[in-house]
Parts: structure tokens; C-alpha cells; sequence
């Protein structure tokens, strides 16, 4: 599994809570987080690095939502891997999802190892594709 000491992730969210408790279990394994509570402010940030290694967004936020970032992101920032948490998973939700490019989909409530089994599973297959690409 990939060690994400020092990779640059950002985390959408509009639950503070949820943004505080993910911020501390990356941080904990030496991530570089940025944390945001709305979709709006993600284009923004992602506008603006240099690089992003993960982007992990939330489904249901208001006014821009997890799919809407992930279109966004699909038109402007498609290598940038994304995780998509949610609370409210269904086929419908994981085939729209799948569809707009998002790597992984994961219910909520989710523990820390799942999370990082996750996370390291993705940026395995990102840093495969930067070797052979």
C-alpha cells in the first residue's frame, strides 16, 4: 500500500465534523490536507496548486454537490484521482459516480483502515499509471 506521507489531499465536505475527523486521521499518517466545505471553493483550490495528489468529496452537499465537482473535475482536472463518501449509497449513485470518473465510492459511516486501504489503493493505481504513461 501506498504510503501518504506527504501527498496532497483535498477534502470536500459541508459537515465540519466530518471535514475535522478526516483532516486528523490523514494528518496523522503525514498528509498534506486542505479542507473545504464547499464544491466551489475545490475548483477554486484546484485551479490554484500546483498539485493535488487525491481529492475526497462528499455526495450530498448544497448548491454544488459531489457530482457536480466531479464533472467539474472531469473536464479540467481528469488525472486527479477523486473518493466520493457518502451516507446515502445506491447503484443509481455508485453508476453516476463510476461514470464521471470517481475512483472509489464509500459509505459513510467509514473507519480510518478503510479509508486508508482506499487511499492507498488509488494512489497505487495513479502512480502506476504516471510509470507506464
Amino acid at each position: 500500500m501506498t504510503n501518504i506521507h506527504n501527498k496532497s489531499i483535498l477534502i470536500v465536505d459541508d459537515d465540519q465534523g466530518m471535514l475535522r475527523a478526516l483532516d486528523k486521521v490523514l494528518t496523522s499518517e503525514g498528509a498534506v490536507v486542505t479542507s473545504v466545505d464547499w464544491g466551489g471553493d475545490a475548483v477554486e483550490i484546484l485551479a490554484q496548486q500546483k498539485h493535488i495528489d487525491l481529492v475526497i468529496t462528499d455526495l450530498r452537499m448544497p448548491l454544488v454537490s459531489g457530482i457536480s465537482l466531479l464533472r467539474a473535475m472531469r473536464n479540467s482536472f481528469s488525472s486527479i484521482p477523486v473518493i466520493v463518501l457518502t451516507a446515502f449509497g445506491s447503484p443509481e449513485a455508485k453508476a453516476a459516480c463510476t461514470e464521471l470518473g470517481a475512483a472509489v465510492l464509500l459509505e459513510k459511516p467509514l473507519d480510518s483502515a478503510r479509508l486508508l486501504a482506499a487511499i492507498g489503493e488509488v494512489l497505487d493505481v495513479r502512480d502506476a499509471q504516471d510509470v507506464i504513461g
